[in-house]
């Protein structure tokens, strides 16, 4: 299913404070487009919508916030959507950064506009970073390809990680994932693109041809031999999805 502009779900009962927020989010481009009652429902939501922002009330009967925010990760989505938890007076949650892990942000309620433009901004800026499970098995697909651990395979990393949150960045390698490589690397975008080239050329050099063929299989080009780099970067991407 394609992902149509800036859609938001809500998952949590009415009375959590998920309606105030209904008439704020427009501000901010993003729609409103659905509401589930409970974390099960709401993963129901994020596989039929795929939304790039999910309000969720952090303490939910059944499944709470964060359990929520677990279970979406595991899911086999085209976009990963950003998490505002919303968190009632008292409630405890995870340290800020165990929740930037797992791409969330809390916003304290009762909350008003400021505050929601100020934690939507916060999950913007975010890096998008794979869940450890999720980067532990890179890391293997990785070594199993025989990619030569320098500054190529960690631009892979990188790359992959985006395409996993956010496959349609693979209609636009050269605007929207080679500028973010360029950002977090310090290198140039050219540079950033040789790099991962000359990784892959190393790999199909000395790497396990078996591995090759039941990653890739069929999928590259004969006279070729290898992938180019967006093909490195969307199949490892998807094989983390199905994984799911």
């Amino acid at each position: 299913m394609g992902v149509e502009g800036n859609r938001a779900v809500a998952i949590g009962p009415l009375g959590t404070g998920i309606e105030a927020l209904r008439a704020a989010l427009p501000a901010f481009g993003f729609t409103l487009a659905a509401r589930a009652e409970s974390g099960v429902e709401g993963l129901s939501l994020l596989r039929a919508l795929q939304p790039r922002l999910a309000v969720v009330a952090a303490a939910m009967p059944g499944m709470d916030g964060v359990a929520f925010v677990r279970r979406a990760r595991t899911l086999r989505l085209i976009v990963q959507p950003d998490v505002l938890l919303l968190k009632p007076p008292g409630l405890r949650l995870p340290d800020p950064q165990a929740l930037a892990i797992l791409g969330a942000v809390t916003l304290d309620m009762p909350a008003d506009a400021r505050r929601l433009g100020i934690a939507l901004e916060a999950l913007a800026s975010r890096p998008r970073t794979l869940p450890p499970e999720k980067a532990a098995r890179l890391d293997a697909l990785l070594n199993a390809l025989g990619v030569p651990r320098h500054a190529g395979r960690d631009c892979l990393a990188l790359a992959v990680a985006l395409v996993w949150h956010d496959a349609g960045r693979l209609d636009s390698l050269k605007e929207s994932i080679y500028p973010e490589l360029a950002r977090q690397t310090g290198l140039s975008p050219a540079q950033a693109e040789r790099a991962m080239r000359h990784a892959i050329e190393a790999a199909w050099r000395s790497g396990e041809i078996e591995q090759q063929h039941r990653i890739f299989g069929d999928t590259i080009d004969a006279k070729r031999g290898k992938p180019t780099c967006g093909e490195m970067i969307a199949q490892l991407a998807e094989e983390l999805r199905w994984e799911a």
